[in-house]
């Protein structure tokens, strides 16, 4: 069997069978590059949690805005941030660097891409706003085997759930973030809700028709949930229950004892130094004319998922084209 190197995964190569490759990518570090294999523990996990918030929204008490902020921080906090806090090491291990000096490089690079989009987005909110909301589309659409085709109309379509059915709170949530250009987005996103929607189940149809029944499953439960949760909500059960988990769990996929505790230890000094470089430029962050901190804690929040989101995408795509995802 030939070792694996970057550049190996799953699929077969040099007339080595896919099953008996990724076996041995497994056993040096290595595991296929394939981010729309579901049907994890986390599949179940999400299942859990969106039948407890729908519980909780139709018969618990009222939430106020303040405590609704105050729990999304801490949920991309402590589910979210770490998955992208994992990018470092998916460089390393798809030998995007491996010395001091290609390390250095990385990480300027990446900060600096990172920062750009935290500049644009103060400077032209709406276009930061938009590329936000795009590049997420593509990006989340990836949890999913879906053709091609279908992958930008079905990320859309996660966005355009809670458009359709809460326009009132995505039109409030979207002009914080991007001003007058954002309260557009939403009427967009909300008036294009039914065909995506329809476009989405329609998906979620041929993936069981393809016996992916958890991946149907989930996007079928995605819809629903856009429909009775509130979009913050939402955004939390999706991101910090599904998309997340599912990127750790694939990124730690056959690694022994050793390696995962190298992996805890990569996410928590990059969660904390993410975390400490985005309290320290809140203030440039948060919208001074605003009287409401909730308001600015939200904002701040996904303007720092988007200042990551970027070079995270860049990463995931310059690991996928060496066809290795890091154990």
């Amino acid at each position: 069997m030939p070792r694996c190197r970057p550049g190996d995964g799953g699929a077969a190569a040099g007339g080595v069978p896919a099953r008996g490759r990724d076996a041995a990518c497994r056993r040096e570090g290595f595991v296929s590059l394939d981010t729309s294999r579901g049907g994890g523990t986390e599949t179940l996990v999400f299942l859990a949690i969106a039948a407890l918030a729908v519980v909780l929204v139709i018969t618990g008490p009222t939430v106020d805005d303040h405590r609704i902020a105050v729990l999304l921080a801490a949920a991309v906090v402590i589910g979210g941030l770490p998955h992208g806090a994992l990018d470092p090491w998916i460089a390393w291990r798809a030998a995007l660097w491996r010395t001091w000096r290609g390390a250095v490089v990385f990480h300027v690079v990446y900060i600096a891409a990172a920062a750009s989009v935290v500049v644009g987005w103060l400077a032209a909110p709406a276009a930061g706003l938009a590329l936000f909301l795009a590049v997420s589309a593509w990006h989340f659409a990836g949890d999913w085997p879906l053709p091609s085709v279908l992958r930008p109309l079905v990320g859309t379509a996660l966005l355009a759930f809670p458009a359709w059915h809460w326009p009132v709170e995505v039109e409030h949530l979207l002009t914080l973030l991007g001003g007058e250009g954002g309260k557009t987005l939403a009427g967009v996103l909300g008036d294009a809700g039914p065909a995506l929607t329809l476009v989405a189940l329609l998906a979620a149809a041929g993936l069981a028709i393809r016996k992916a029944t958890l991946a149907a499953l989930e996007l079928t439960t995605l819809a629903t949930l856009g429909t009775l949760l509130p979009p913050l909500a939402y955004f939390v059960v999706y991101f910090c229950f599904l998309h997340s988990p599912r990127h750790l769990r694939q990124a730690a996929a056959g690694a022994n004892a050793h390696t995962r505790r190298r992996l805890l230890a990569v996410i928590a000094l990059y969660t904390a130094l993410a975390l400490f470089c985005f309290a320290s430029a809140s203030p440039w962050l948060a919208d001074i004319a605003s009287p409401r901190w909730d308001d600015d804690l939200v904002r701040i929040v996904f303007i720092a998922l988007a200042a990551l989101t970027v070079p995270h995408m860049c990463v995931m795509a310059l690991a996928a084209r060496r066809s290795v995802r890091p154990a």
